[in-house]
């Protein structure tokens, strides 16, 4: 992972892994991760561009495993942009005992839509 996001960058979400999200043992089901990302993605695309939808997800990388009673932050940033549509890249951060490791990295594309669902220009 590069060096982002930095350890002050503020979260699009922020959560905590509960026993009840285990696939087994004391891990998180990946699913429950996908899910974080999505809520994410929803939240980051609203502040960069209004309503939108998820159009993909381009790619999602899982690097480590998420303990639950984890705190979970995923980060948000745009890297590119199309005239209704823009990419997301999404980082999901542990912080156990104040340690940051990586859990999971994606790419979401998100398309820019009016109040009937339609695209719409950004």
């Amino acid at each position: 992972m590069n060096d982002w996001p930095a350890a002050d960058d503020r979260p699009a979400i922020l959560t905590v892994a509960l026993p009840g999200v285990a696939a087994s043992g004391s891990t998180v089901f990946g699913g429950w991760i996908m899910g974080q990302f999505d809520l994410a993605a929803g939240r980051a695309g609203k502040a960069l561009a209004g309503p939108c939808v998820i159009r993909a997800v381009q790619e999602m990388v899982f690097h480590a495993p998420l303990r639950t009673g984890s705190d979970f932050a995923v980060h948000a940033r745009e890297v590119g942009r199309g005239r209704t549509s823009f990419t997301l890249e999404l980082a999901g951060i542990a912080d156990p005992d104040g340690q940051r490791i990586p859990i999971a990295t994606a790419r979401f594309a998100m398309v820019a839509v009016d109040e009937t669902g339609a695209s719409r220009p950004l």
